[in-house]
């Protein structure tokens, strides 16, 4: 009975050890990722903002605007390590109650490494021709701290983005990471301006413009989860006359995260980090241990031979013969 315990001890204790290397090295690696039912939404706020007002045909200044992200998965679309995610973002004058801008993307990319596949109607503003690379929304799981080029739908390309140190946010600490778009002008075909608008004075004819684009973003990542958890950006779009002098800021404001959207963010990436150090720690250090104490145990009990018993009294004298 001793020795068939400790085999099945040994045996018990080889199978955990060998689902703890198998939950490491396989389950965690397929089940770590960007999820693909992804429900989010964040907000970005400005003060004293300036902006052009299409439907007013009239500049503004000193406005509070708000941008509210919302972001929402696609399981239906996910396939081979592919997620995919639909984004609007609703850009708002929240003083005088009005809507600026409503920007859509579309955005598929590998569930650990953040890379953009176009693939899956990924889109930029519905136009499926745009070519995404880089990373979008999703950050590597395992963030570099060198070599993150980050895709920019305004200007439809990547940039670098440079890592600038270690700084703790809300009690997390975070790899800050600084975008800069230098000022590039952005395609597409756009509406002649009238020439006053861009102050060349009154009367003039409408004239053709081009839109230029630049962007300062810093982003604070947490390498746990590869997920920012707060954000600032500073934009400046302007139009600016094909020949000849004159400008028109279409936008200048420096947007920053709103505190709640930082706690969610912060929320859900604990969240994560636990999520990952159970797969890849806890379970397969409980599997490893709980096997190797099983079949130590196994082990002892083969190892022990039982002695044998001694018998009670004097041995027999043997019986004299004659002769």
């Amino acid at each position: 009975m001793r020795r068939i315990i400790g085999a099945s001890l040994i045996g018990l204790g080889a199978f955990l050890v060998a689902a703890g290397v198998l939950v490491r090295f396989y389950v965690a690696p397929a089940l770590i990722g960007a999820p693909t039912d992804v429900y989010q939404v964040t907000r970005l706020k400005a003060e004293n903002a300036s902006y052009f007002d299409a439907a007013a045909a009239a500049p503004r200044t000193g406005a509070t605007i708000v941008a509210t992200n919302t972001v929402r998965g696609d399981p239906g679309s996910t396939h081979d390590g592919v997620a995919v995610w639909d984004t609007t973002t609703v850009v708002q004058d929240v003083g005088r109650g009005t809507t600026i801008e409503i920007q859509k993307q579309r955005y598929a990319f590998d569930r650990r490494t953040g890379e953009l596949q176009n693939c899956c109607g990924a889109a930029i503003g519905g136009d499926t021709v745009v070519r995404q690379s880089g990373v979008g929304l999703f950050w590597p799981l395992e963030v570099r701290k060198r070599g993150v080029e980050l895709f920019d739908p305004a200007t439809r390309r990547t940039w670098p983005v440079a890592f600038d140190g270690r700084e703790r946010v809300g009690g997390v600490l975070t790899y800050r990471f600084v975008e800069r778009v230098p000022e590039t002008k952005v395609a597409g075909e756009l509406p002649a301006v009238p020439g006053e608008l861009l102050g060349r004075g009154k009367g003039g004819a409408a004239v053709p413009v081009d839109r230029y684009y630049q962007a300062e973003a810093v982003y604070w990542v947490d390498p746990r989860t590869g997920a920012p958890i707060d954000q600032r950006q500073h934009v400046l779009s302007t139009l600016r006359p094909k020949e000849g002098p004159g400008r028109l800021v279409v936008a200048d404001l420096t947007l920053t995260m709103t505190p709640e959207s930082q706690r969610a963010l912060r929320a859900k990436s604990d969240d994560g980090a636990s999520k990952i150090g159970l797969l890849e720690d806890g379970v397969p250090l409980v599997c490893a241990g709980a096997g190797l104490l099983l079949a130590v145990a196994g082990l002892a009990l083969l190892a022990r031979r039982g002695r044998p018993a001694r018998r009670g009294g004097a041995a027999p004298v043997p019986a004299l013969r004659r002769g």
